[in-house]
């Protein structure tokens, strides 16, 4: 911004200065402006230096936190396929004899959730004795000629050479005709992973592999995990050995399976390498995702960083960098450069100061101010207001401002608005943000100030992170009636309880402290404010929606929020809505007529049954079948058979998932630990 033009015929200093220099005989006249412009310039460029060297600080400090962030996606996204190999012993354990059948069913759900899982397989071993009758088994279920196979190096498979033990891939899904029938053990490199599974009891991984339909650039693992006959002992090599009935087998390709547990997070301006460093020089590669700019091929200023995490038995690595032109020295440190130099040539230091303390001081005034309150930030926006991080004058504690110009939306908008914060003021539970104040300005903006909670939504908790065990999910649940519970006995009703209204952060030495938010659509008992509704109109979040509110919007009481709380609950356990459809009428529709699928036919993690009959009996369609109060669904949550989920189990995840978030809720419990 430059500065006004002088009309007052005040000549500048520096002209003065200049002129009287100009007087000087011979080199002199210039002496003086010389030396001052010197330093000048040693002085903006040591300025400079400190600037850039700062905000490249802040960059790297800002780059590893993003890398840390990146690791752990990383990490739950890859141990996903893991497990999903490892629930398989699990169904071999059920049954002596698996049929192929029992195996495509078992597998099917994994398959489509995850595309990146290439195939699924049972490697069963087999004595020299029983070949025969598993080569005729196979053929009867429909495998024209099969039989144990094995390479002959140039990629011939013939039938496999007489030995006294085999390991086929006998179960495939998908299935693959050249794949089924291959013997593992014909090949000792194939066969080392699976033999180090069958002997440590632990799942294996193989360095990478390469498929023969896949681009070279594209890898992929293999993974192995035992499964024994049971009641067997374990506790030794050799009882393992003969206990050993077989390896379960997983393919899948790393960079689907990366891409998926990245969807969420910003990796804008990085470049990620993901590596094997248990593999030998040359083999490590597992994924690049610039290959361009990866971390041999960069140059100027650059920021990297690496982090390791363990795969299985294996110790994976994530290197990062940022993209050529990614990290800068700063537009402040530039622009103290510039002006220091062009100060400095005229002479005008003193100018320089008035210059730097005038443009501080409008942006001061330019600060968007309301009453005691300064705004700095837009947090975000709604149908109901829009929200402002803001800092109180006196107090200086981090507050957050909802306010609504009057104007937008009618008159009919501006009194909800203005009723929301009377009944949400009124509730004192510690799961309801407080309100701190609120009032009009001289502009006719209706404002309140809360609280300002820095955490996650529960919707942002799940799609980043995953659905979580069901011992959580009666944590939060039981947190959310609790403030439910006393704005029911108040009158009033939320009305659009679904998962982004839900937050979870750190609060009083508490870890994973659920705040109910946005009393926006809020309804009071009773015949109170009911002008401010159009009769029919609906309100709320259509895939958290009752079936009352939908029917008829104007009659929903208590039990509306405790269906919208068991649609959140089911949404924590399997990570999805109740009801799925791209167009709303047909999730309304469902909301009235469907029964929803249990919630275990449909979670990754075990739901207990005394969980899933109290979600399901908050989403029963008639709200007389429902808990009738929210006391009495956090009592059938208490009484819930389900693992605890203590506060030692939410600190490991916030230490490992949200670390900066952790520090500055708890620096004093950081500093002990």
């Amino acid at each position: 911004m430059s500065l006004p033009r002088r009309t007052d015929g005040v000549r500048p200093v520096g002209a003065t200065l200049l002129e009287t220099a100009d007087r000087a005989p011979g080199w002199r006249r210039y002496a003086p402006a010389l030396i001052t412009f010197a330093l000048g310039l040693a002085v903006s460029f040591a300025a400079f230096l400190a600037l850039s060297g700062r905000h490249l600080e802040r960059q790297r400090l800002a780059f590893e936190r993003r890398v840390t962030e990146i690791v752990g996606a990383l990490e739950v996204g890859l141990e996903v396929p893991v497990e999903v190999l490892r629930s398989l012993p699990a169904l071999f354990e059920a049954s002596e004899e698996v049929s192929r059948q029992e195996f495509r069913a078992f597998t099917a759900g994994a398959l489509e959730r995850y595309p990146g899982i290439y195939a699924l397989e049972w490697l069963p071993l087999v004595s020299a004795t029983e070949r025969d009758a598993y080569e005729a088994a196979a053929r009867a279920d429909g495998l024209t000629g099969f039989e144990f196979k094995e390479d002959l190096g140039d990629g011939r498979l013939v039938r496999a050479a007489d030995r006294p033990v085999y390991l086929p891939i006998y179960y495939m899904e998908p299935p693959n005709d050249i794949a089924l029938g291959f013997d593992v053990a014909s090949e000792p490199e194939r066969l080392a992973p699976a033999e180090r599974a069958a002997l440590s009891g632990e799942t294996v991984a193989s360095p990478r592999i390469r498929l023969v339909e896949d681009d070279p650039s594209i890898f992929s693992i293999a993974v192995f995990h035992p499964v024994y006959r049971r009641s067997a002992p374990l506790d030794q090599p050799e009882g393992r050995r003969t206990a050993l009935r077989g390896v379960a087998a997983e393919v899948f390709r790393v960079a689907p399976m990366v891409e998926r547990a990245l969807r969420t997070i910003d990796t804008t301006g990085v470049a990620l390498v993901l590596l094997d460093d248990s593999a030998p020089d040359g083999m490590q590669t597992l994924f690049e995702s610039h290959r361009e700019t990866s971390v041999n091929r960069v140059g100027g200023d650059v920021l990297r960083h690496e982090r390791q995490f363990d795969f299985a038995d294996r110790r994976w690595a994530v290197t990062a960098n940022t993209h050529p032109g990614f990290v800068g020295r700063g537009v402040t440190a530039w622009a103290v450069l510039a002006v220091g130099s062009l100060l400095s040539l005229l002479l005008a230091s003193g100018l320089a100061v008035s210059r730097v303390i005038s443009r501080l001081h409008r942006q001061m005034e330019a600060a968007l101010k309301l009453g005691q309150y300064t705004l700095t930030e837009k947090l975000g926006e709604g149908a109901m207001g829009v929200v402002y991080k803001a800092r109180h004058a006196m107090l200086r504690r981090p507050t957050a401002i909802k306010l609504l110009p009057r104007g937008v939306g009618g008159e009919e908008r501006f009194a909800r608005f203005e009723r929301e914060v009377q009944m949400t003021s009124q509730l004192t539970h510690p799961n309801t943000v407080v309100i701190y104040d609120y009032g009009r300005t001289d502009g006719g903006v209706l404002y309140y100030a809360m609280e300002f909670i820095d955490g996650i939504t529960l919707d942002t908790l799940v799609t980043t992170y995953g659905p979580l065990p069901a011992g959580r999910v009666v944590w939060l649940l039981r947190q959310a009636c609790g403030a439910l519970s006393e704005a029911h006995e108040a009158g009033l009703i939320h009305r659009d309880i679904k998962p982004g209204n839900l937050m979870v952060c750190l609060q009083g030495g508490t870890v994973d402290f659920v705040k109910v938010l946005d009393f926006g659509l809020v309804k009071e008992r009773g015949d109170a404010g009911a002008e401010l509704s159009q009769p029919g109109t609906v309100m709320g979040t259509p895939l958290y929606m009752s079936p009352e509110a939908i029917r008829s919007p104007d009659s929903v009481d208590a039990r509306s929020d405790l269906y919208s709380l068991g649609a959140v609950g089911y949404f924590l356990l399997t990570g999805g809505p109740v009801f799925e459809s791209d167009n709303v009428v047909d999730i309304c529709r469902q909301h009235l007529y469907d029964e929803p699928v249990p919630p275990s036919q449909r979670a990754e993690l075990p739901v207990p049954d005394s969980l899933e009959a109290v979600i399901l009996r908050c989403l029963r369609k008639d709200p007389a079948q429902r808990f009738q109060s929210a006391r009495r669904l956090a009592e059938a949550l208490e009484a819930c058979d389900v693992p605890a989920w203590t506060q030692a189990e939410a600190r490991r995840w916030w230490e490992l998932h949200e670390p900066g978030r952790l520090r500055e809720a708890l620096p004093a419990l950081d500093e002990t630990s």
